[in-house]
């Protein structure tokens, strides 16, 4: 007896694949993301690069982009936890920076193009800038009264009127 083949039925708006099981139509129907967007890889490969040992603490520290989280402090933990596990090579680093991330920051960071990142100071670099802004201050509420206005400059000074 010969065995049916699934037929290959066209592409739908937001899906990945071409290749739908025909024995489900209706997954056409659910408008699905585009895989290729979601699994995006944006580190750039050297074949020379160590592989990442298999057996790995599990308690890698994770970054959600929380108000209440600190990328520096992220950053710090993580280039520790590495350290800690003798897991010094920059490749290494680079690859396991990105298993530290969830939720809407893991969706940052598979948005940029493939191949951006080719070692680890880069990938950290850009972290810190997008996620240190706002800028945090340490300070509280002290600085905002430290700020007094003098008599010497008046706002009228910095209105020019057209």
């Amino acid at each position: 007896m010969k065995r049916p083949t699934a037929q290959a039925i066209p592409s739908y708006l937001g899906y990945a694949s071409p290749n739908l099981n025909p024995q489900f139509p209706f997954v056409a129907t659910l408008e699905l993301p585009d895989l290729n967007r979601l699994t995006n890889d944006p580190i750039a490969y050297a074949p020379w690069w160590r592989a990442i040992p298999h057996k790995l603490s599990s308690d890698i520290p994770k970054f959600n982009g929380n108000p209440d989280e600190d990328p520096s402090n992220h950053v710090m933990t993580f280039h520790l936890w590495c350290s800690s596990n003798t897991l010094n090579d920059d490749s290494i680093r680079l690859r396991l920076f990105r298993r530290t991330l969830t939720g809407l920051v893991a969706k940052w960071y598979i948005k940029f193009p493939r191949a951006s990142f080719d070692n680890f100071s880069t990938l950290a670099t850009t972290f810190l800038t997008h996620f240190e802004l706002p800028i945090r201050y340490e300070m509280g509420t002290e600085l905002l009264t430290s700020l007094k206005q003098t008599t010497a400059i008046h706002i009228s000074d910095h209105i020019h009127e057209w």
